[in-house]
Order: C-alpha cells, then sequence, then structure tokens
C-alpha cells in the first residue's frame, strides 16, 4: 500500500484530507508541522507528501527544499490558497510535482496524487531496470577463463574510463555488444544512457533520421520532429554497430560528430551539440574495406583510436564451459528449473563442437536443452544444434588436430585429445586408450603435456 504523509497546520483539513486519502485505499500519516514531518521522515518511508504552503515556524516551500535535498525520490504536492499562485510556481521550481488551489474537489486533488504516484512508481522501475541491467553486463558477469578474454578485460579496464572512440572487432555472436556495455558501465558515464543501433539493419533514409534525428516535413512520412540517438544518447554512449555497413554519405555526417561533438538534424540548419561517447562495432576487416573504396579512410582512422578484438569461441576453448555453466544457472533459473546439472557427455559434445555462431550460438544451444529436457542431468540426447543456413542439420564436428607427419606426432595428439575429454582423469584416460596408468604418465613426460590441472584417482 502506497503511504502518504499530509502536513497542515489546520487540524480540519488534515482530517478530511486522512479520511479522503483512506477511503481510497492508501495509507495515511499527518503532521502538524513542518518540524514534525521531517521527524516522521527520519523514521518511515513514504511515497508522497501533500503540504500546506504557508505554515508558522518553516513553511511548504522550505519543507519542500529539505524533502528534495534528503529524499528525492518523493514526490511532493503542495496546497496554496488562491492568490498565492507565485509561491505556487516557486514550489515547482524547487522540485514539486503539482499544486492544488484551494479550494478544491476531492475529484481534483485524487487525479493530481494518482499521476504523482505513477510516476514516482516508473522512475523506480526505471532505476530497477538500470541497476539490473548494470549487473548483468557489470565486469564480473564477463565470463572468461582463457588468455585472450582476460587479455581483452584488461584492456577494456584501461579504457572505459578513458573518454575514447572504441572500434570493437569480432565474427557474430562472439559479444561485442556485451563488451561496449562493460565499457559503458565502468565508465563516468554509467549512470547515463548506453544507445545501440545496427548499421546494416535499415535503409539509408532510415538510418539517418534515426542517428540524427528529422525537423517536421524533411521527408515524406516525416509527419513530426523526432529526436535521433545521437541527441537522446548525449552524456552517455552510443555504440555504432556493423559500422561497416553505414553509406557513405553518413559516414561523413559520423565524422562530423566525432570531430565537432555537433550535428543538424534532417531537414534542418539548426545545429544541436552533444556530449556523447562513440563506440563502433564491425565483424568485417575495415582497412581491407578502405583499400577498396568502400569505407572512408579518415573515419577509419577516427573510429581505430582504440581496438579491441574478440577472438572466435574455437579459438579460446577454455572458454566454453565456463559460458555453458553460466548459461545453464540462468536458464534453469529462468525456466522454472533450478538446480541443472550436465554429465560428461554433454560436457564432450560441448567441447567437441567448433562453435561457428560463438558465444550467441553456445547461449541458444544451452538455453534449448535447458527448456526441452525433463531431466535433471543433461547428457548428449538433451545437446543438439541449429540448423545450417541452408537449412541441413548441423553435424558435431570434431576439433581436428593439426597436420602431422609422423607416428609419433599422431599418438601424441590422440593422447592429449583423449586427457582433454575426459578433463585430465588419469584413471580414466589410461581406460579409454587401454594403456595402464604408469604408462599413461610415461606418455605425459615424453611428450611434455602440461594441463593447467590434473585429476588423480
Amino acid at each position: 500500500m502506497q503511504k502518504i504523509l499530509i502536513v497542515d497546520d489546520e487540524i480540519a483539513l488534515r482530517q478530511s484530507l486522512n479520511i479522503l486519502l483512506a477511503r481510497h485505499c492508501y495509507s495515511v500519516e499527518t503532521a502538524d508541522s513542518a518540524n514534525q514531518a521531517l521527524s516522521i521522515l527520519e523514521n518511515e518511508h513514504f511515497d508522497m507528501v501533500i503540504t500546506d504552503l504557508r505554515m508558522k515556524e518553516m513553511n511548504g516551500l522550505e519543507l519542500l527544499r529539505r524533502i528534495k535535498t534528503l529524499y528525492p525520490e518523493i514526490e511532493v504536492i503542495v496546497l496554496t490558497a488562491f492568490g498565492s499562485i507565485g509561491g505556487a510556481v516557486e514550489a515547482m521550481k524547487a522540485g514539486a510535482f503539482d499544486y492544488v488551489t484551494k479550494p478544491f474537489k476531492n475529484e481534483q486533488l485524487l487525479v493530481v496524487v494518482e499521476k504523482a504516484l505513477e510516476r514516482r512508481k516508473l522512475i523506480s522501475e526505471v532505476k530497477y531496470l538500470r541497476e539490473a541491467l548494470r549487473k548483468d553486463f557489470s565486469e564480473e558477469n564477463m565470463v572468461a577463463q582463457s588468455p585472450q578474454m582476460m587479455a581483452v578485460m584488461d584492456l577494456v579496464r584501461k579504457i572505459a574510463p578513458q573518454n575514447l572512440t572504441v572500434l570493437i572487432s569480432g565474427d557474430s555472436g562472439t559479444g561485442k555488444e556485451v563488451v561496449a556495455k562493460v565499457i559503458h558501465n565502468l565508465s563516468a558515464r554509467r549512470d547515463d544512457k548506453f544507445f545501440a543501433i545496427n548499421c546494416s539493419a535499415m535503409p539509408e533514409q532510415l538510418l539517418e533520421s534515426e542517428l540524427f534525428g528529422c525537423a517536421n516535413g524533411a521527408f515524406t512520412g516525416a509527419s513530426c520532429a523526432k529526436k535521433g540517438l545521437l541527441e537522446m544518447a548525449s552524456g552517455g554512449t552510443l555504440l555504432l554497430d556493423e559500422i561497416a555497413d553505414m553509406p557513405l554519405t553518413l559516414q561523413a555526417k559520423i565524422l562530423r560528430v566525432l570531430d565537432e561533438k555537433a550535428f543538424c538534424p534532417v531537414g534542418s540548419n539548426a545545429e544541436i551539440e552533444i556530449d556523447v561517447r562513440i563506440l563502433a562495432a564491425t565483424t568485417r576487416d575495415l582497412a581491407k574495406m578502405v583499400k577498396a573504396g568502400t569505407f572512408r579512410e579518415d573515419l577509419y582512422y577516427r573510429l581505430d583510436v582504440i581496438r579491441v578484438h574478440i577472438p572466435p569461441l574455437s579459438e579460446r576453448c577454455e572458454d566454453i564451459m565456463p559460458l555453458a555453466e553460466h548459461f545453464l544457472r540462468k536458464y534453469s533459473d529462468e525456466l522454472g528449473k533450478p538446480g541443472l546439472k550436465m554429465d560428461s557427455s554433454a560436457v564432450n559434445t560441448l567441447m567437441n563442437y567448433d562453435w561457428p555462431g560463438n558465444v550467441r550460438e553456445l547461449k541458444n544451444t544451452v538455453k534449448r536443452a535447458v527448456a526441452l529436457t525433463n531431466r535433471d542431468i543433461l547428457d548428449q540426447d538433451d545437446i543438439f544444434f541449429a540448423p545450417n543456413v541452408i537449412g541441413h542439420p548441423r553435424r558435431l564436428e570434431l576439433r581436428r588436430p593439426p597436420e602431422t607427419n609422423t607416428l609419433e606426432d599422431t599418438q601424441r595428439e590422440h593422447i592429449r585429445r583423449t586427457l582433454v575429454s575426459n578433463k585430465w582423469n588419469y584413471t580414466r584416460t589410461s581406460k579409454e586408450l587401454g594403456i595402464g596408468r604408469t604408462t599413461l604418465w610415461r606418455k605425459v613426460k615424453k611428450y611434455n603435456l602440461k594441463p593447467e590441472t590434473a585429476v588423480l584417482d
């Protein structure tokens, strides 16, 4: 139940407002002075304060200012007598949600109260969602154990606090937008907005209006003025995803934004100044595109101040299982199947796949397995992969060793792969290879195989 504090030195008005609001299912308390109200607020949580503007000792305007300093999330409505509109305007400037002129009708006050509480609810929801988003894309939630991704995170920590343009490269599905959000959340702009736009997802005219906004009648269908993402993201961060697909004409306009921190909306000569950090992401080789004349050289060098490259999942096998376990916990909780585990056959299936879709494909594979299973432990039968682009199911493609020239090389690679598939458990590995543990130990020493951890049992 939402709580409202009524502050007025007239007992009759306090009582009538108490009865009115309680009848409409609000929890109500009253105070006969501003000082008493501040004392109550120190010990109890309230969603709203309704205060008279004119009171003895401390007036309603001073009470409002103190409330907004100490409890900025509380909405305040001021009551003012007819002819005291000047004081009500001052109250609005000081942060009051609205004012109501006495005498007032009950319905009039109830409408204002409802609107104020609705606004407070929306602000609380936005704050909650921002905190949840920040937690989801915090450094702590970057799941990585491979040396390559450790190096990426070290670089991200260094560059995030600096207001630099960053170019994030990597194959589709590697997590470029996740890295961009981590950069934003580690920067001084973390409390402001983060926007992302896919430059390949829309035609040129629409992309231009989305980025720069447009004036009324700028083109067919532009029936009203519209803010663009550059203006909306001012104070925060804007990610230009798939920047390689941006038309050359728009590349020139983005270059001006980077150089001058200003732009003109489509169909307008009015210049708008902004303060936005630009991040860009691409799956393509921009240097080759510059040589081919399909990407502006000046924009390339302006974007490529700092390069963060995210390697494909196939090149960082150490991250496969930590990511899979992260997604397993996430989706087993979300889908109402807490505590799901994977057995060794499921682990081997995931480890032996080549992951052409990278982290995105791994996430969807685990989510699919969790959604469809009726068991408490996932095995290899629960792991299957989406069809490829031509519609045929993908077969499980084992990681192949590099070309070997001798029988010795082949034996070494076979032993290494068997050890990896058995998580370096010597008992299971020797049994699978058909040799004794002592023989396996000698082979490991001979071939200089160095696991991160070896399980002896």
